[in-house]
């Protein structure tokens, strides 16, 4: 996505970034990858070429796609310089270089070049570490729907991060991010049902909410959520979690399809009072 979390939002905000961004941490594992030899200009640069390539592993081809289209002003082609510039173990690795090319893409409102450039002022990857850029330009990519940008932009309100914290805003951005399937958003509801902070401490809907994660989920973001699905599995029985599965298995996203989450949360803050 990360997030990736008061709630788990602030210990998995920045996984549920990642998904959403696409920009790596650090690798301890790889150490000082060497450049990847030249590639021979192909006869027409494209960006599909150089994602096929990139996800193939060949960053030097993916490099001579991207690079001849962004140097014409192609938003897609300077985020895909971007995020190819930002990640590790490439051996072209220039966070500083990344950051440029997504600012130029971002500028032309390219939505996920806005979410990568809101990652990096999030984490200081590149760039001087800055809240309330990242906010921003999540608020922005929020507000345009994208469910990336709304996962985000709930953990910043959970974890204050750019604005006063405001956990009930949090849950209504992330409830909109889950809406739409987003799996980091899901994690962060079943966060909510454990921990019992802006949701009543509900086994039973956790692990409902795990369940609709885990459908969703990358196994790198399932991974990341090793922490939160052993807390809910602890609180409930492997019949629960059986029957939290099945009935997993018959939820469609789509606006207004948890809105029973904003009615607890409502419910749970009056009794608070």
């Amino acid at each position: 996505m990360r997030g990736l979390i008061a709630m788990v939002l602030v210990m998995l905000a920045p996984a549920a970034a990642a998904q959403t961004t696409m920009i790596t941490a650090p690798n301890p594992a790889c150490t000082s990858p060497a450049a990847p030899a030249a590639a021979p200009q192909p006869a027409t640069p494209s960006v599909a070429a150089g994602t096929l390539a990139a996800r193939n592993r060949d960053f030097a081809l993916a490099l001579v796609n991207f690079k001849p289209l962004a140097e014409t002003g192609d938003a897609d082609a300077e985020r895909a310089m971007g995020q190819l510039l930002m990640q590790n173990c490439t051996g072209l690795q220039d966070k500083s270089a990344a950051v440029a090319w997504l600012t130029k893409a971002a500028a032309a409102g390219n939505v996920p070049a806005q979410n990568q450039l809101a990652s990096a002022y999030l984490r200081g990857f590149g760039v001087t570490q800055d809240d309330a850029k990242a906010f921003a330009l999540f608020s922005q990519t929020a507000a345009a729907g994208n469910a990336g940008g709304e996962s985000e932009l709930g953990y910043l309100y959970f974890a204050g991060r750019g604005v006063p914290q405001d956990r009930y805003q949090g849950l209504q951005w992330t409830v909109k991010a889950a809406e739409q399937g987003n799996a980091g958003a899901l994690s962060n509801i079943a966060a909510s049902y454990i921990h019992g902070e802006v949701l009543a401490r509900d086994p039973d809907r956790a692990a409902y909410f795990l369940a609709l994660t885990n459908e969703r989920a990358s196994p790198a973001e399932r991974a990341g959520m090793m922490g939160l699905s052993q807390q809910i599995r602890q609180a409930v029985s492997e019949d629960d979690l059986t029957r939290a599965a099945k009935r997993a298995q018959r939820w469609t996203p789509g606006a207004g399809s948890l809105r029973d989450v904003l009615s607890d949360a409502e419910d749970f803050r009056k009794q608070k009072k």
